[in-house]
């Protein structure tokens, strides 16, 4: 037994207690080293400072040898001044949680017990003494474990001043008849008072089951009172008797039993096993198939069975979602089979970190990102070095599961560089994937930009690119035929004034006044921009050739937009009859803009247009 300062100091103790045994308190604890590993802690009061009672030194001895799947597991033990501390996984009283046990959970519970009892009476050669509800833990898988040794002996120690003594410290109902009288009892009738007991834990425990119609529990109830209490020591029976009754011959009960000797089963037993054990947990409650089963389900030997990994862990390491089959959801996941996934990931066997690595992805959500990095993370970067391609490469892909919850940074670790650039157009900045889709969006809202756009591309001539650039014109009669200039303009005034008729449109800069500037002499015409304006526009479709015929149109009826600025030029009255002369033309008189002093040229044009003097 240690000492306070070796054993105590590596545990968070709550002052308070939460139940409270006989001498004992109990209080909930948690390791330093590991939050997630709770204890519970048994404290008793000495009656002398640092003297342990017989009563403390025998609870302390009892659990610290006696090692079995129903006795309840000793972790360490210290004293401290007047105080005693004892350290066990962590459970509960049975009397706090039977309003909260099912049917099965209490079957399962009273074979724990009897076969508790048949360890320490055949195994052990110790009588409990003091079997009751308070004598009785539950674990958080709900298993029924044995405790509080504190009234224990051996068949040796068994005397009437014994019995006397510890007398005021027992329950009261199960107190077996034979230790009113003071012969010493020895062999089978030295444990048949721990039978006695037990058939009043029966009558407490059972009528849940009575109640529910549970196959043979009146039957054992009625031989609870009848033989287990008999007067008769020797009629009463033993605990390995007991345990084979018909009360236990439960589906799930046998399952259990199978897993505990599967070591010893053949192939063919395995495999039958196997195959139709799916059906039965199906139709057990997920908390009894958890509670019970999940880490005999999860065995070593269970995990390396080929049909185990065929018929069974589909359905236990997958969690039931809308779209997949299993034996749990996510909650009960959490609860019952990710503790155990956790305590069997560090093992170094290639088989099982495989298999649990084919699963990694369905449960890897369901742990603690707190957990994945302390413990799941580190064994994985373990797994990477491995001279096992395959499982170096299950691995990968476990590593890659993890950067969405852990990121990328947390999982490779040091420094990280962009190398990699989006090369999507900024404008859309969307994926590949969604492209298809906007199309098909914006085709049904806008049919008309969709068929402009599936014509192919209209390339300019070689040389285009140095004048002004052709226009793409739409049809505008039912003639087919394309518009000048002037008719290009009218139709974009239109298009202004029905923009939905618009498909797409550049700004057409200078247009008005390059159409009027076609009417001004070649030396006045002012520049054009040397940069090329596009319009595009719906073209219709072509179904003769001869639509595509250059019109050309006359330019008689064209608007003559300086014809007021011609001068009137009126003749002065002749004296002679005047001569026939064409009328003038706008050539003849053309004005100057700056004065002419080129006297040839006017004697010139007097000399054709002026009066002879020399007739």
């Amino acid at each position: 037994m240690g000492n306070d300062s070796s054993v105590l100091s590596e545990y968070q103790v709550d002052e308070t207690p939460y139940a409270q045994i006989g001498p004992w308190t109990l209080h909930l604890a948690a390791k330093k080293s590991c939050d997630s590993e709770k204890v519970t802690v048994f404290t008793g009061k000495l009656k002398s400072y640092g003297q342990l009672s017989k009563e403390f030194q025998r609870a302390v001895e009892r659990l610290k040898t006696l090692r079995h799947p129903s006795i309840l597991k000793y972790l360490n033990s210290c004293v401290a001044g007047e105080t005693v501390h004892l350290i066990v996984e962590h459970v509960t009283p049975l009397s706090q949680v039977l309003p909260q046990q099912t049917e099965l959970e209490i079957c399962c519970g009273l074979q724990n017990v009897l076969g508790a009892l048949d360890f320490i009476h055949s195994k052990a050669s110790i009588v409990h003494n003091n079997l009751c509800k308070d004598a009785i833990f539950v674990t958080t898988g709900g298993n029924w474990k044995l405790g509080y040794f504190d009234l224990s002996c051996s068949f040796s120690e068994i005397t009437q001043g014994y019995l006397d003594q510890i007398r005021s410290f027992r329950y009261e109902k199960a107190i077996a008849p034979e230790d009113e009288g003071k012969t010493k009892l020895v062999g089978g009738n030295v444990s048949s008072r721990d039978v006695f007991a037990y058939g009043q834990l029966v009558k407490e425990t059972i009528n849940k089951c009575v109640e529910s119609g549970v196959t043979d529990s009146d039957v054992f109830r009625d031989l609870a009172t009848k033989q287990m209490q008999n007067v008769n020591p020797q009629s009463r029976g033993s605990a390995s008797v007991l345990s084979r009754h018909k009360f236990f011959d439960q589906p799930l009960l046998h399952a259990q039993e199978f897993l505990a000797e599967i070591s010893i089963k053949s192939s063919a037993e395995k495999e039958e096993f196997f195959r139709d054990l799916p059906t039965l947990l199906y139709s057990t409650p997920e908390s009894v198939v958890g509670s019970k089963m999940a880490s005999s389900l999860l065995s070593r030997l269970a995990v390396l069975n080929l049909a185990a990994q065929q018929h069974l862990l589909p359905h236990l390491l997958i969690p039931r979602t809308d779209s997949t089959q299993g034996l749990f959801d996510a909650p009960n996941y959490r609860l019952y089979i990710v503790p155990v996934i956790s305590r069997i990931f560090p093992v170094r066997d290639a088989q099982i970190r495989l298999v649990l690595l084919h699963y990694f992805p369905h449960y890897v959500t369901l742990m603690d990102p707190d957990h994945l990095v302390h413990n799941i993370l580190p064994e994985l970067l373990l797994g990477i070095k491995d001279t096992d391609d395959t499982v170096v490469a299950a691995t990968l892909k476990a590593l890659a599961c993890l950067v969405p919850i852990l990121g990328g940074s947390t999982v490779i670790g040091g420094t990280r560089l962009k190398l990699f650039t989006n090369g999507m157009p900024k404008e859309s900045e969307i994926r590949p994937a969604k492209v298809l889709e906007m199309v098909r969006k914006k085709s049904s809202s806008n049919p008309a930009v969709v068929a402009v756009r599936a014509l192919p591309e209209r390339h300019e001539p070689d040389g285009g690119e140095d004048g002004v650039h052709s226009l793409l014109l739409e049809k505008t009669d039912a003639d087919e035929h394309w518009s000048d200039w002037e008719a290009e303009e009218d139709e974009f005034q239109d298009n202004k004034q029905h923009p939905e008729e618009e498909v797409e449109l550049e700004p057409l800069p200078l247009s008005d006044f390059s159409l009027a500037a076609s009417s001004l002499p070649d030396n006045k015409k002012p520049e054009l921009p040397s940069s090329p304006v596009k319009v595009a526009t719906k073209r219709p479709p072509v179904g003769d050739l001869s639509a595509l015929e250059i019109q050309i149109k006359s330019r008689e009826d064209e608007i003559d937009y300086f014809a007021d600025m011609e001068p009137t030029i009126t003749s002065t009255p002749a004296v002679f009859a005047p001569v026939a002369e064409p009328p003038p033309t706008v050539a003849a008189i053309e004005p100057t803009s700056r004065l002419d002093f080129n006297v040839q040229s006017h004697e010139a044009k007097d000399e054709d247009d002026g009066w002879n003097w020399d007739d």
